[in-house]
């Protein structure tokens, strides 16, 4: 959904669409500190509205990196690239990644984690991974990462979106009205909770059978 629709909507609530009470900047920070609230608790819910993924190729990354190392070759201030070697360099995880889900590689294995850099590029390191900082090494030339990704903050309130579903727009907006209007972190950590659960589905639990206190 648009950044901009969720202000207009913002606007009209408050009844400020001549932008008197609220600037663009107050409510695109606002939203962004939704954004941090509605991450954490999407996150410690696993909600799979945050389940994101991504495929990384090492020959694609390096060619991305000679091309622009090679276009900025006159530029002074331009500092060039490095290659990458997942095994080595590792490569760095989405700006949006919050906790991994799973590392798989392109035949649909899944790769085991290890606890040093050592263990993976010993001679049993194929089916293993090792997520150190903000980075995740591999023996393979490419893999696939499952992860739980929030929704990225707002830069250009004109032209961004949110990476979230529409179910969620009215809850943004309600929750943006409470940033602005309260300031107090347990009042919004409790709004946050609150708006989340009567939003999504619980299509997980739908089908799920209630545990009866005795047996026939």
């Amino acid at each position: 959904m648009k950044a901009i629709n969720i202000l207009r909507a913002v606007r009209q609530k408050e009844q400020d669409n001549d932008e008197v009470k609220y600037s663009d900047y107050d409510i695109t920070c606002a939203m962004n500190e939704v954004l941090r609230y509605v991450n954490v608790d999407l996150s410690n819910k696993g909600s799979e509205y945050l389940h994101k993924m991504v495929r990384y190729n090492q020959d694609e990354i390096n060619a991305a990196i000679a091309a622009d190392n090679e276009a900025n070759v006159d530029t002074p201030e331009y500092e060039p690239k490095e290659l990458v070697d997942f095994a080595v360099t590792g490569v760095k995880v989405p700006d949006s990644f919050i906790s991994i889900m799973y590392i798989q590689r392109t035949d649909g294995y899944r790769l085991h984690p290890v606890s040093t850099l050592l263990e993976l590029q010993s001679g049993y390191g194929e089916d293993k991974y090792l997520m150190a900082g903000s980075r995740i090494y591999v023996k393979h030339k490419e893999f696939i990462l499952g992860y739980m990704g929030g929704a990225a903050p707002v830069k250009n309130i004109e032209k961004d979106e949110v990476d979230l579903p529409d179910i969620f727009f009215d809850t943004l907006v309600k929750l943006i009205r409470i940033v602005l209007n309260n300031n107090d972190v347990d009042t919004m950590t409790q709004a946050v909770t609150g708006a989340v659960d009567e939003t999504i589905p619980r299509r997980r639990y739908s089908n799920s059978r209630q545990k009866m206190p005795f047996y026939l």
